[in-house]
């Protein structure tokens, strides 16, 4: 398998305009934040349009809340030229995933959503060329079928077909489904930690189960560290949840960094031999409610070259000690508000599975 690492939200959307603008057959893309202000530096409408009415055939599949900005006068402008539009829409779940394949042998895969805000952050993206890629277009078919997308062309993707694991494998997590792959990898991958886990993420609000196995391999004598934005830009309100779990763990030997640099990634490695990267957060909303997808992945290369990344990020940061928060008069009733919101989610998810059975 072939591929390439993006540090950085704008040259992940270099890259992914110059895919697009060598597309010969067809563009399968998949955001959640899709916001159609970057024409200054990069113009994804124009050359969408453009490649549409060249006859590439184009499946655009947004989330109503995460691309709630993007504008009725773009959507005209690409369903005119061709490109075929759906939003995914269903009550407190939302496709958080970010997917781009292109002429079905291409794909991007990882954190980077596209709106001007985000254009300068530190954030993860991989290219994945192979086998690997057919997974990618099977998960887009199964979504794009759900949003009401009737394109056999498409859709013939959705078939099963017998799974091959090898160094890297695209994983799909969607509650819609019943499908919670990302609790169970964090929670095996992380009991079975020997001497070191890697995390990182923006937003960090873990389930209590998450919690207990950090705390678990940490008093085991496993090294646990995790990078995160100093201050979260988006959403501002993260930092509350962010900071009060820090001090949670903070007492518990869990190490962290916060760069000084709007940091985006999601990403985990342990043991130096093997992690996951994606689109999801340390987040009981990404864990429980999103559909979320990346890839797991055991290549050599990949891990070093992802544990070099994260090298530099953690020496342009700060390391947390308490004296950046001091216990919070309100730290009970923030203790009870995420313990409430976690159980209601729970409930949530038992009727939508009933009712859904």
């Amino acid at each position: 398998m072939r591929y390439k690492i993006y540090t950085k939200t704008e040259k992940a959307w270099d890259a992914m305009l110059q895919a697009i603008n060598r597309a010969k057959s067809s563009i399968f893309f998949e955001m959640y934040t899709f916001v159609d202000n970057t024409e200054e530096s990069h113009d994804f409408i124009e050359i969408l349009q453009k490649k549409a009415l060249s006859g590439v055939s184009i499946k655009l599949v947004m989330d109503s809340f995460g691309s709630a900005e993007f504008t009725e006068n773009s959507i005209k402008k690409l369903r005119d030229a061709g490109v075929e539009i759906l939003f995914f829409k269903t009550l407190f779940r939302h496709t958080h995933r970010k997917i781009l394949v292109i002429d079905e042998k291409i794909a991007y895969v990882g954190g980077i959503n596209i709106t001007k805000f985000y254009k300068k952050w530190d954030d993860l993206q991989i290219r994945i060329e192979g086998k690997v890629v057919k997974y990618v277009i099977k998960s887009f078919a199964k979504l794009y079928k759900y949003c009401g997308g009737k394109d056999h062309l498409v859709l013939k993707y959705e078939k099963e077909f017998r799974t091959s694991k090898g160094k890297v494998w695209f994983f799909e997590h969607s509650p819609l489904r019943n499908s919670f792959r990302l609790s169970k990898y964090y929670r095996d991958k992380i009991d079975m930690a020997k001497n070191k886990i890697l995390i990182v993420t923006p937003y960090f609000m873990p389930n209590r189960w998450l919690i207990k196995s950090l705390k678990k391999a940490a008093k085991r004598g496993v090294n646990v560290e995790i990078i995160m934005p100093e201050m979260a830009d988006h959403p501002k309100i993260a930092n509350v949840p962010n900071y009060f779990y820090m001090q949670k763990l903070y007492k518990h030997d869990i190490k962290f960094f916060l760069t000084k640099e709007m940091i985006h990634s999601k990403m985990m490695l342990v043991d130096d031999e093997e992690g996951i990267l994606g689109s999801q957060n340390i987040d009981i909303i990404s864990f429980d409610l999103n559909i979320e997808s990346g890839i797991f992945f055991t290549d050599e290369e990949l891990i070093k070259e992802l544990s070099l990344v994260a090298d530099n990020w953690k020496k342009d940061s700060v390391t947390y000690s308490p004296k950046m928060r001091n216990t919070h008069l309100l730290d009970l009733f923030y203790d009870f508000c995420f313990n409430t919101f976690e159980n209601a989610i729970k409930v949530f998810n038992k009727f939508t599975d009933m009712i859904t059975k």
